[in-house]
């Protein structure tokens, strides 16, 4: 008996539960009495656990957030308005992510108030972005900049400081005077230091890549501060992935980086701190060229129970100038943003005063 090609195999009906739990969006539901009716796996992620938000009050599942209260108590009648923004949403226990969020009245087929339903999408990938393509605009002008002014610059100081050798030659038998001509010939060097600092980051860097085994380039950094770490008494653990391909990479620009982000991490842990640096795979996102396999990354992360950042500073702390340091120039992590940049990664910093920072380099796997 032949099967007849016009007969279709029926499909299992899809609850609209189903859908909205596989949604990458959260979807909260409020119903008419202002309590938790239903959320997906999406909210529970942003928000809290299902367990413990439903048949919550929506004032105290969102008490730290009165801009989106508002938008709540706008959907409800007699107003029945739907509205969007975008703001910073705080849960319960203090955790901070930017999301966009849309809240529309619930309604069914007669007009008849069901409550509100929440969309919340968070927009923590794209807020990075864009700070990243500020970040980039403001390098690029500072890099123009620092161009022109270069030659200028350089020029009088080696005037001065050829002056100043000269004087201290002829100062040689007052140590008094001299003093202050090893003063200067020092404080000409800071400023070419700091002339050649900028320069990095406006000159377009040539990167010879090649297949690197993150771990080893790792142990290197680490073999170069080891003296560092036991003069200080500081435990490094190590939590590497055995299983991670190579990478992509400039040995010494991302040598350059490391040992930048380690020696950050020693000088911010006094005496016997920890510094636990873990490698991973990506798992959250990859990039897609066209006609090519999409891109994986790794992950290494340089963690420290240090002082911490200041909350108001991360947002400015790979920015050219700005230091916490009183002896700093602010041009080390900029300069390790633009080689990691440059190498088509990622890196991110999170911390809080008092309890340590992690930074987090991403860098591109060779298959």
């Amino acid at each position: 008996m032949k099967a007849d090609p016009k007969r279709r195999i029926p499909t299992p009906a899809i609850s609209w539960e189903a859908i909205l739990t596989s949604l990458e969006d959260g979807v909260i539901v409020i119903d008419p009495r202002g309590k938790v009716s239903f959320m997906n796996q999406a909210a529970e992620s942003l928000v809290a656990s299902s367990a413990a938000a439903l048949q919550q009050p929506y004032t105290r599942l969102f008490r730290k957030n009165p801009w989106l209260l508002s938008m709540i108590e706008n959907s409800q009648p007699p107003h029945l308005n739907s509205t969007r923004g975008d703001s910073d949403f705080v849960n319960l226990w203090g955790r901070r992510a930017p999301v966009s969020a849309s809240v529309s009245p619930l309604q069914d087929q007669y007009g008849r108030s069901l409550g509100t339903i929440l969309l919340l999408r968070d927009i923590t990938r794209r807020r990075e972005m864009e700070e990243d393509l500020k970040r980039s605009d403001r390098l690029a002008t500072l890099g123009t900049l620092a161009a022109g002014l270069a030659h200028e610059i350089k020029n009088p100081l080696g005037g001065i400081k050829g002056a100043a050798q000269l004087l201290r030659r002829a100062l040689a038998r007052d140590p008094s005077l001299l003093e202050y001509a090893e003063i200067m010939i020092r404080e000409v060097d800071r400023v070419n230091l700091l002339i050649e600092q900028l320069l990095d980051l406006s000159r377009p860097t040539r990167l010879n890549l090649t297949m690197l085994n993150i771990h080893e380039l790792l142990d290197q950094v680490l073999l170069l501060e080891r003296e560092t770490a036991q003069e200080k008494k500081i435990d490094v653990r190590k939590r590497f992935d055995p299983s991670l391909p190579t990478v992509y990479g400039d040995r010494p620009q991302l040598i350059q980086v490391f040992l930048n982000l380690i020696k950050n991490a020693f000088q911010a842990m006094n005496k016997q701190g920890c510094l636990t640096i873990t490698t991973r795979m990506e798992t959250d996102f990859h990039i897609r060229e066209e006609g090519k396999e999409p891109g994986k990354f790794i992950w290494v992360e340089i963690q420290d129970n240090g002082v911490g950042i200041k909350e108001e500073d991360l947002p400015h702390i790979f920015s050219p100038f700005f230091t916490t340091k009183n002896n700093g120039t602010g041009l080390g992590l900029a300069i390790c943003y633009r080689i990691i940049k440059e190498h088509g990664g990622l890196i991110r910093v999170e911390s809080r005063e008092g309890e340590g920072a992690a930074f987090r380099v991403s860098l591109r796997v060779t298959a």
